[in-house]
């Protein structure tokens, strides 16, 4: 007899529902999954949220909920625009630091939150 197992990530930490919406990812960007986004104000379009950006894109505003390839063109994907999230497990840009972090999607229904402790 074989075993198999199947060990998956989960990026959700509350019980708050999750929701998803469609965006446009501006092309030039590959982007890992659970990317916070920002997006550039000019344009409408989605980019990683780079803390130290001016065009609207250092607010993240949804997280990407799968690994996203624009390199070719603009790309329509699937973005996770409400919930909790263990900050943790996010593909934070560099530029991000603890305060950025912290302030990350004031003002959306996402939540950073991290895992409670195991009983």
């Amino acid at each position: 007899m074989t075993t198999e197992t199947y060990n998956y990530d989960d990026v959700t930490t509350g019980s708050d529902q999750i929701a998803t919406t469609l965006v446009t990812v501006s092309s030039g960007q590959n982007l890992a999954k659970y990317t916070p986004i920002g997006q550039v104000t000019s344009t409408g379009e989605f980019v990683a949220s780079v803390r130290t950006a001016t065009n609207g894109s250092q607010n993240p505003v949804y997280i990407t909920a799968q690994a996203v390839d624009a390199t070719g063109g603009d790309t329509a994907a699937q973005v996770f625009k409400a919930g909790t999230f263990d900050p943790e497990m996010l593909a934070w840009d560099a530029s991000h630091n603890a305060v950025s972090k912290l302030l990350a999607f004031v003002g959306t229904p996402i939540s950073l939150q991290k895992p409670a402790a195991v009983l």
